[in-house]
């Protein structure tokens, strides 16, 4: 669609070097590169028009990944866990742009932020063993 990014979201780790992974839409398509030591094409490839995603490393030391993608009004989570992605269990959002963090203090705790239609942002909270749920934030 165009040469320009239209959306970009990032996340790394520590784990026998740095690793970093950069999702990027151009409007139409968003795409994963790959910082291992080097920059190669990773395996994300999602339809969609904007991205946010983040990361952690659990206690055995596996990477997870959360790229939410907004596409035609409506943000889908995929999830990487250990070797391929996969369409996540957060709740089908309306939205056009998106950002996500996580956090651990024993237990996981993901938000995502979302621009709704109406122009405000909602927020989506998963603690633990879920559910999702509408969080206080309100933008």
């Amino acid at each position: 669609m165009s040469q320009f990014a239209f959306s970009t979201s990032a996340v790394s780790w520590n784990q026998n070097g740095t690793h970093l992974r950069i999702y990027t839409s151009d409007g139409a398509k968003v795409t994963e590169k790959c910082w291992d030591g080097g920059w190669s094409a990773g395996g994300f490839v999602q339809e969609g028009q904007a991205v946010g995603a983040t990361s952690w490393q659990d206690g055995s030391g596996q990477i997870h990944i959360r790229a939410y993608v907004a596409n035609q009004g409506k943000v889908t989570e995929y999830c990487w866990d250990r070797d391929h992605w996969y369409v996540g269990a957060f709740p089908a959002t309306p939205g056009s742009a998106v950002s996500a963090t996580a956090w651990q203090d024993g237990a996981l705790h993901l938000r995502v932020y979302v621009t709704q239609p109406n122009g405000r942002v909602a927020e989506l909270c998963w603690d633990g063993n879920g559910p999702w749920y509408p969080g206080a934030y309100q933008g």
